[in-house]
């Protein structure tokens, strides 16, 4: 079960800042009064406000004690002695013939779910007959509307709830679903493998997500893909990742213990990368629950122009070329994120140099380096030794100009193209 879905609404006014839990304790009563007159009244006084919590937190998002402190926050807020993965329970109604979107009655609402759906089957673009496992299905909109098309669907859910819910709606339709009660960081003991995984607007209640994206390996078939859909994963949020404070995450967090969090994009982005997954990220104007970002093994082999950069290392790389697809030519210093802990020796670079002189190179990863020169007009490898504990791959490439030395319009300063990344 999620929180009101988050939506980018532009005011003219900005949402208040809150700092204390008797401001926000009067603005969730705001809000408890505004669902009495209908579920977009309830929404509106959501944007209204923010919480700000105190700016001490540590620096790397990937230690212990910057969990800790955001751990430390979801306490305050929710004013709990512990986060438990109960807490993820709701005592909501439920009705098989009205679930949510539907018992909103709010047409905006119920048509950004619709589309947003729509989106996601489009966008997984799955062979009939195709396994999914869904996590974290709630209402089972999606699991439903999957089923219904023939797919083999598993859906695993926390609430006994809603995993009741889906196997009446599933019962209404004649359907088979493998519906159980269970977590997502529980999905080692599955003992099956699936085509795809599929989050929907749940991804963000695990309370590690580095694990569950290590897990993931061991339920996907190979070639299968992992779907994050509708998450709370921008660039502009303003932590690496941790709890949000914006008023729908935080009527969720105070009222019911969910655990609410978001994450910049370039973090997530490069988490996934860590753990050996690439992802594309697909986006549609028709809704704000509109992105998904599609996530596949990397199996140690990176195809520039085949997927989505972290956005502050896809600004180290000069655009591609040809329709986003094709080899990336580096800037004086480009970054990518590679696996880590993987069993392998070296680094593998593929690249050529477009330039009729000579370039000189230095590559890092880690604690390994290797520096040389590009050959001109030619095809070359870079080879260096693989760090397991290192995080990101360094280019640092002497640069030229298509302008001076070859007389074009082109004045960039490019350095070599990279065609793949290898991990042997």
């Amino acid at each position: 079960m999620d929180a009101p879905p988050t939506r980018t609404i532009e005011h003219s006014v900005a949402p208040r800042a809150l700092s204390s839990l008797d401001e926000l304790d009067a603005k969730l009563a705001e809000a408890d009064t505004a669902w009495e007159v209908s579920d977009d009244a309830m929404r509106a006084v959501f944007q209204s406000f923010v919480y700000v919590p105190p700016p001490d937190r540590p620096d790397d998002p990937y230690s212990p004690e910057y969990a800790d402190h955001q751990f430390a926050l979801y306490r305050r807020i929710a004013e709990r002695r512990t986060y438990e993965i109960e807490n993820e329970r709701c005592d909501f109604e439920v009705d098989a013939n009205r679930p949510f979107p539907y018992y909103t009655e709010s047409p905006d609402t119920v048509g950004h779910q619709l589309m947003a759906m729509g989106f996601i089957i489009t966008t997984m673009g799955l062979p009939a007959g195709s396994s999914i496992l869904e996590l974290g299905p709630g209402w089972g909109n999606t699991t439903i509307e999957l089923a219904r098309m023939g797919y083999d669907v598993t859906a695993i859910d926390i609430d006994p709830a809603f995993v009741e819910l889906i196997r009446e709606r599933a019962g209404k339709f004649a359907l088979t679903v493998d519906v159980r009660r269970g977590t997502f960081l529980e999905i080692d003991t599955l003992g099956r493998r699936y085509d795809a995984v599929l989050f929907f607007e749940c991804f963000h209640h695990c309370s590690d997500h580095r694990d569950l994206v290590r897990k993931l390996a061991d339920v996907i078939n190979e070639g299968g893909r992992v779907f994050f859909a509708a998450e709370p994963i921008l660039e502009q949020f303003p932590v690496p990742w941790g709890v949000r404070t914006d008023g729908e995450s935080l009527w969720a967090i105070r009222r019911n213990g969910w655990l609410e969090l978001g994450f910049q994009e370039s973090y997530f982005l490069r988490m996934l990368a860590h753990g050996g997954w690439s992802a594309t990220k697909h986006t549609t104007d028709a809704t704000h629950l509109g992105v998904v970002f599609e996530a596949r093994r990397t199996d140690g082999t990176y195809e520039l122009g085949t997927f989505t950069l972290p956005p502050d290392e896809e600004a180290t790389w000069w655009p591609a070329e040809t329709d986003g697809v094709g080899p990336r030519y580096t800037t004086a210093r480009s970054v990518l994120s590679l696996e880590r802990h993987r069993a392998c020796e070296r680094v593998v670079v593929e690249a050529t140099s477009t330039s009729p002189a000579e370039l000189r190179y230095r590559c890092t990863f880690g604690a390994g380096t290797t520096t040389g020169v590009a050959p001109p007009h030619a095809s070359f490898s870079i080879d260096v030794p693989y760090d397991p504990s290192a995080r990101s791959l360094v280019l640092e490439v002497e640069t030229w100009r298509p302008s001076k030395l070859l007389g074009s319009i082109d004045d960039r300063e490019l350095g070599v193209q990279v065609h793949r990344v290898m991990l042997r």
